[in-house]
């Protein structure tokens, strides 16, 4: 059965951050963009904005309705491929915070359809996160986002499941790996890059 994905009514609450202008100053700018895993267009919106050509690309149709002034199309990550590339490919939401298998596909689809030269944008978690157990609360725009009960297992973090009791609040455990395994990932997707921190 397949994951339902994030639930719409909620994700379409949620506004971007910094991410678009740190996409916009990342990415060459007459380069187009492919954005994995698009969601409602939290960040898709902003950078059609600046005045950027997006393809989003997403697994559920309630959430590409969403999405206005955008290429879509239909798919997941993993089975995508457009045969064509892109200057531009994102990778948000810690999409990449996955188990090894599925975050290997996911890198193989960034760099399947990434031009030679161009540049892909992938966000994650930071590896420091969890280091300080004090439970933290940040809030994007109507919706706010508590982390708390973090637990490290040697090189992995966990806690609570995530979800949303009435209000707009989500309880989210933040998980990741050391950062060796993030590169290592990537080098066997034949993608090689350095960290930018936006947050």
């Amino acid at each position: 059965m397949r994951d339902a994905g994030a639930p719409v009514d909620l994700w379409r609450l949620l506004v971007a951050a910094d991410e678009p202008e740190l996409v916009d100053r990342e990415i060459p700018e007459n380069a187009e963009i492919l954005e994995l895993g698009c969601g409602s267009g939290r960040i898709t919106h902003p950078l059609i904005a600046l005045g950027r050509r997006i393809v989003a690309v997403d697994f559920n149709p309630e959430m590409l309705e969403l999405i206005e002034g955008a290429e879509t199309v239909l798919s997941r990550i993993e089975d995508l491929d457009l045969g064509r590339t892109f200057g531009g490919v994102l990778l948000m939401s810690t999409l990449i915070n996955a188990p090894e298998d599925a975050r290997l596909a996911l890198l193989r689809s960034v760099r399947r359809h990434l031009a030679p030269n161009g540049v892909a944008l992938i966000e994650r978690y930071d590896p420091e996160i969890g280091n300080d157990p004090t439970p933290t609360e940040r809030h994007l725009g109507a919706v706010t986002i508590r982390v708390s009960e973090i637990s490290r297992d040697a090189d992995r973090m966990g806690g609570p499941h995530p979800r949303s009791d009435g209000d707009p609040v989500i309880r989210r455990a933040r998980g990741d790996q050391r950062r060796t395994d993030r590169h290592r990932a990537a080098a066997t997707s034949g993608l090689r890059g350095h960290p930018l921190y936006h947050r």
